[in-house]
């Protein structure tokens, strides 16, 4: 249980410095953790007129692999289909965003990685 709790926050960490690395360079930060049955959206922002659905992967060093190597094809799949769940549950933001596209944020140590459109 402790090392799922771990886990836990060290990935909501990563996901605090993926958002802020990106307000940083202009996005606008709308909303975390978008969760549903199928699965979880860990950022959605916006640049300029595109709605992102970021994935953030964060790992404190590199013995187990690199960040990178966790975003597989069959992850981008399911999150399209949860972000198509997200745009039909906010009309608003559907409305307002005529495109989207996936981005990835992997951080490995101290070190950001930012990857658009990933799919």
């Amino acid at each position: 249980m402790k090392v799922k709790i771990e886990n836990y926050n060290k990935g909501r960490s990563g996901e605090d410095l993926a958002k802020k690395y990106l307000t940083e360079k202009g996005f606008e930060w709308i909303e975390s953790n978008f969760l549903c049955d199928i699965g979880e959206i860990d950022l959605i922002m916006a640049d300029n007129d595109w709605l992102v659905f970021v994935e953030v992967k964060f790992k404190s060093d590199d013995k187990f692999g690199i960040p990178e190597e966790m975003i597989s094809s069959w992850k981008i799949s399911q999150i399209k289909k949860v972000a198509q769940i997200y745009l039909m549950t906010r009309p608003e933001i559907n409305k307002k965003y005529i495109k989207y596209r996936v981005d990835a944020v992997c951080i490995l140590g101290e070190q950001i990685r930012y990857y658009e459109n990933v799919c």
